[in-house]
């Protein structure tokens, strides 16, 4: 049998193998973190500036007239007086347009080779300007001219009648 002072001296063994092992054991360390690195500066790369699109913009100032004549006469002078004396009888009808959205146009023009538009009623000169003591109507192959109190026809040559266009 056993002595109890043997009993307690292995007893005394195991508890300080059990003791060195808690101890030898412990908690364990944190691994050394590797030491920071050195802040990089980061370059910032140039941002490239990107270029905005010119806007176009229509000159059409430069180019010439239409409704001038090209040769054959010198330019003529138009006076306020020469635009209100303005008489339907002189007048003679080169063209009739239509736009898209059905309102006619008349092209005309004067003894003296001057050009003239008939739209919405009034009678225009080369310049824009409005002659003011002459009305009109356009009608489809056809025009009336309101002078004052004369009032007159003009209708455009048989050849030159407008095709339908569909």
């Amino acid at each position: 049998m056993l002595k109890i002072s043997e009993f307690t001296a292995s007893r005394r063994v195991v508890i300080c193998l059990v003791c060195f092992l808690c101890i030898s054991c412990g908690k364990k360390k944190k691994a050394a973190s590797p030491p920071p690195r050195p802040a990089v500066k980061v370059q910032e790369a140039p941002i490239p500036e990107v270029e905005k699109p010119e806007k176009y913009v229509y000159q059409g100032y430069k180019n010439r007239n239409p409704f001038f004549m090209i040769g054959g006469g010198s330019a003529r002078a138009v006076s306020d007086a020469d635009s209100v004396s303005a008489d339907a009888a002189g007048f003679r009808l080169s063209g009739i347009m239509t736009d898209s959205s059905g309102v006619r146009y008349a092209l005309m023009s004067d003894a003296s080779g001057g050009s003239y538009i008939l739209k919405s009623g009034w009678l225009y000169d080369v310049e824009g300007k409005r002659v003011p003591a002459v009305t009109g109507t356009v009608f489809d192959n056809r025009i009336i001219i309101i002078s004052g109190t004369t009032m007159k026809e003009l209708k455009l040559p048989e050849d030159d009648l407008p095709a339908k266009l569909e």
